[in-house]
């Protein structure tokens, strides 16, 4: 049965556990995207399917994101990966689970690439639609949103949410996919063909170049899979890696 929880990151995370196999000692982790939440349709539906196949699994809101703590001045990467962190910490320490699973979806594929793998014990990743910024021209340099952010004290993107000067400034500081390149454990990247925001030959581009990894091209899938043929075949993908 699903269960809310709230622990302590850098401000007040929650999160919903479901405990399928008491006698498995490996817990799924799902990352949602920018600005979403755990109740998101993707992670929401990956936990479905989790359940239906007796995994153990984990999704969580990111600060300032559904029912954690926090505003748009908080929301940086560097405070993603701290959430993550101390995420796996707690499920380590407080339900002894001693291995782990992580999807991302989007900018929460980015999150789990910076995770501290030397740590904690991580099997596999599996990245949906991945957003990594791969080989941004301009990497170290501010681009034209952040400079709107550095004059305003915020970028307003999607829906009204707004990312501070800082978050621009951070997001400088990582090349997320590098880290993966030769991190050698299995990884699934899964990407529609279709995809409005990211282009998914950054996620062939990136699964080329890493030590033991499998690229999944979905026909027609959008950023989120909202249909639901799509959505159902990244999926099928998805537990079919992970058993």
């Amino acid at each position: 049965m699903e269960r809310k929880i709230f622990y302590k990151s850098n401000k007040k995370i929650c999160g919903l556990i479901n405990i399928n196999n008491s006698s498995s000692k490996t817990m799924v982790i799902i990352c949602h995207a920018r600005y979403s939440s755990k109740n998101s349709n993707p992670t929401t539906q990956i936990s479905l399917a989790l359940n239906e196949h007796n995994f153990n699994n984990f999704r969580f809101d990111f600060l300032s994101c559904g029912e954690s703590e926090g505003n748009y001045l908080d929301y940086t990467i560097s405070n993603m990966v701290e959430n993550l962190n101390d995420t796996l910490e707690m499920l380590k320490n407080e339900y002894n689970f001693e291995n782990f699973i992580l999807i991302g979806c989007s900018l929460g594929a980015r999150v789990i690439s910076l995770v501290d793998k030397e740590k904690y014990n991580i099997l596999k990743l599996i990245f949906w639609y991945g957003a990594f910024d791969y080989k941004n021209k301009i990497f170290n340099l501010p681009g034209k949103k952040e400079k709107i952010a550095l004059k305003n004290g915020y970028y307003t993107i999607e829906k009204g949410n707004k990312l501070s000067y800082e978050y621009f400034k951070d997001e400088r500081k990582y090349a997320a996919y590098k880290k993966l390149y030769n991190w050698n454990i299995p990884k699934l990247f899964i990407h529609g063909n279709k995809d409005q925001f990211v282009n998914y030959k950054s996620s062939i581009a990136i699964s080329k170049k890493c030590l033991n990894s499998k690229m999944i091209i979905i026909n027609n899938g959008d950023h989120g899979f909202h249909n639901e043929a799509c959505m159902k075949e990244a999926i099928k993908y998805t537990i079919d890696f992970i058993k």
